[in-house]
């Protein structure tokens, strides 16, 4: 036999190499980019992004699990959340991200958790140490989290004491960390971050309640640098504008609001145009809540949608939905991007049903309202004007001293909880609250307090709203959403000491239950289940518009036909979401029950109970041929009685001794014909 050329065997050793090199490499999972983003659940299997893709949807084309086989429900597996160190915190309020079959998910204080998707077996943890006896007065309205964002083999992570930072997806090592607000003023950063097309990740900031200027900014995401910053309120006259339209902006207000900050804040709603490069947010109430203390105006870019260039960060247009708000309306719910057939014509939209109580259909491209109209009972105004874009408010709707009952409430309409579309149906469902006023009254002697408290001081609400109470930006009870455990901690007397003093024993006890928004709070959908309800004096309400009822509901709407179609039920305005499949479903959670409905017709398929409380959205994806639904929250209540599990502490009070260790949060997936046993 013939000898082969020494160049031959090295031509075929190097083939061979090549090919085992190529054969590693497509072995290796594909890392998310811009491209998987933009294609995010056209297939449903991965879960990549807060609310599925960059259009907001929340709607997956699964259909394994559908409506003729959904009651075969039941649990496939179970994991316990990873906590952080200290009194529980059970309201869990994240959405989980499903990827090459990891799932990844942000409990309370943080804490960011990677476990098997396949079998719920924890991969690792990574809790970012937040110093919660500073911040637990500084975050208004629950230690909470709502997602994180994955991109280029990174898990993108807020951290509540805000900052943001990159970890590695395999190990949970931190990558980079980055400041994306002060440590001396009251921000926070409770939101999921998005990533946009060029690595760019979008991060906004809480406070509003405070009274801080809001603002949202976008960072590169390999290296953790500021690309550009979007101040929402103009700052001090006296000094150059960041941006030319700030000037404009500052003719809106009146007074020194710059000396308070403004409010304004990014905390949730956003969606983003990839073909056009644009982003969108929504942004939050002004501050002080009443104009008594903050001046007449219509303050802008308060309870806006805001339309940025995803490149550079510059405004493209605005659309203000309560000029001038005097009832903590923020416009911070999810966005969503649609194209509807209005008036025989295909229109590329923005979708919004915001805590105001209109529904909201407004061009993407250039703002253009289509149609408002309202979804839920609505009392501050009676109706907005299509030409000009304004509502009209009910003089009576105004308040100072003396009180007035408003509806909706502060508790909405329509806050975080994530809502859902279904283009089969061409249906919206949004998680309701419905025919339950708010007594507002300007704080007798209010004296704002100083946004500026240090790196370890105390964070005081700047609301000006409800009865005298004798301590400077207090109120007589906090309303719908505010945690009674931040009024505890912060400046108000209750909590004793000073501000930047530690908190008093059973201060700041985590997972308090909001006012209006527990387990064990009446049945959704039932008389007084909505938030609000006239705290403080009683007030003469105003006449209402808009569909009739009262409670927590979720009601499926048509934004092109502008009517309902449907209702259900939902868990309130601090709770739940829902989750729309190409099984003519929409899936619910209300407090410890998973429910089901025809995407359709309404028709209620299933209820389970999880034994969880204070759950969050459901979401679902698919691994192995198997179709999973996924919702996480709260242990049970426990036998006895208690509020599920609300995470008070496990102490009867202050100074009383412990009856045990914390109960943990679940993780829970469901599969068809699942047996797994539920947790105790």
């Amino acid at each position: 036999m013939a000898h082969r050329p020494r160049w031959f065997r090295l031509l075929f050793l190097l083939i061979l190499v090549t090919a085992v090199v190529w054969g590693a490499i497509a072995q290796q999972p594909k890392r998310i980019d811009d491209a998987a983003l933009k294609d995010a659940g056209k297939t449903g299997e991965d879960w990549i992004s807060y609310n599925v893709n960059w259009s907001e949807q929340r709607y997956s084309p699964l259909n394994q699990v559908n409506a003729g086989n959904v009651s075969r429900l039941g649990l496939a597996w179970a994991t316990e959340i990873p906590a952080a160190p200290g009194p529980a915190q059970n309201r869990q309020e994240g959405t989980p991200l499903v990827y090459n079959g990891v799932l990844y998910s942000i409990s309370p204080w943080s804490v960011v958790y990677a476990v098997d998707a396949r079998s719920g077996k924890a991969l690792w943890h990574q809790d970012p140490e937040v110093n919660q006896q500073v911040w637990q007065s500084r975050i208004c309205c629950g230690v909470v989290n709502r997602g994180i964002a994955l991109y280029q083999g990174k898990v993108i992570a807020p951290s509540v004491d805000g900052r943001l930072r990159a970890l590695d997806a395999d190990t949970g090592k931190i990558v980079w960390e980055t400041r994306v607000s002060p440590e001396n003023q009251a921000y926070t950063i409770t939101m999921a971050p998005r990533v946009i097309k060029g690595g760019k990740v979008i991060i906004g900031v809480s406070g509003g309640e405070y009274g801080v200027r809001g603002f949202f900014s976008a960072f590169d995401a390999e290296t953790g640098k500021l690309a550009w910053q979007f101040y929402t309120v103009p700052g001090d006259p006296s000094k150059p504008f960041e941006r030319p339209d700030l000037e404009e902006a500052a003719k809106t207000w009146s007074g020194e609001w710059w000396k308070l900050g403004g409010g304004a804040p990014v905390w949730n709603g956003m969606a983003y145009d990839a073909d056009a490069d644009i982003v969108y947010v929504g942004t939050g109430q002004p501050g002080p809540w009443t104009d008594v203390y903050r001046g007449k105006g219509d303050n802008l870019y308060t309870d806006c949608i805001i339309a940025v260039r995803g490149a550079t960060g510059q405004l493209v247009w605005y659309y203000q939905e309560v000029p001038g708000d005097d009832w903590d309306y923020d416009s911070i719910a999810d966005l969503m991007l649609a194209d509807l057939n209005i008036n025989g014509k295909t229109r590329q939209v923005i979708m919004h049903a915001p805590k105001d109580g209109f529904f909201y259909v407004l061009d993407r491209r250039s703002g253009e309202l289509l149609s408002a109209d309202p979804w839920v009972q609505v009392s501050w105004a009676s109706g907005v004007n299509l030409k000009t874009g304004r509502p009209t408010v009910n003089p009576e709707a105004r308040y100072g001293k003396d009180p007035v009952n408003v509806m909706p409430g502060p508790g909405g309409g329509h806050v975080w909880p994530p809502w859902s579309f279904n283009p089969t149906t061409g249906l919206v469902y949004i998680p309701s609250s419905t025919g339950s006023g708010y007594t507002h009254q300007a704080t007798p002697g209010f004296v704002p307090t100083p946004t500026d408290i240090g790196p370890a001081g105390r964070g005081v609400m700047n609301t000006g709203n409800g009865p005298a109470r004798g301590a400077r930006g207090g109120a007589a009870a906090p309303p719908p959403g505010v945690d009674p455990a931040a009024v505890a901690a912060g400046g108000a007397p209750a909590a004793g000491g000073g501000r930047g003093a530690a908190p008093a024993a059973g201060a700041g006890q985590r997972g308090a239950v909001p006012a209006g928004a527990a387990a064990g709070a009446p049945a959704a959908g039932a008389p007084g289940a909505a938030p609000g309800g006239g705290r403080g004096p009683a007030a003469p309400g105003i006449p209402a518009i808009g569909p009739t009822g009262r409670g927590n509901v979720l009601v499926a709407w048509d934004p092109v036909a502008q009517k309902e179609k449907w209702r259900g039920l939902a868990a309130g305005f601090n709770q739940g979401g829902s989750l729309s499949t190409g099984g003519n479903l929409v899936f619910s959670v209300v407090n410890n029950r998973l429910l089901a409905y025809k995407a359709d017709t309404g028709d209620q398929l299933l209820d389970l109970d999880t034994r969880l409380s204070q759950a969050g959205p459901p979401m679902t994806f698919m691994i192995d041929g198997k179709q999973y639904i996924a919702v996480a929250g709260g242990p049970s209540a426990p036998a006895g009685g208690g509020r599920g599990g609300g995470g008070g502490g496990a102490g009867g009070g202050r100074g009383a001794a412990p009856a045990g260790p914390p109960r943990p949060s679940h993780l829970l997936t469901f599969v068809l014909d699942g047996t797994a046993k539920l947790p105790e």
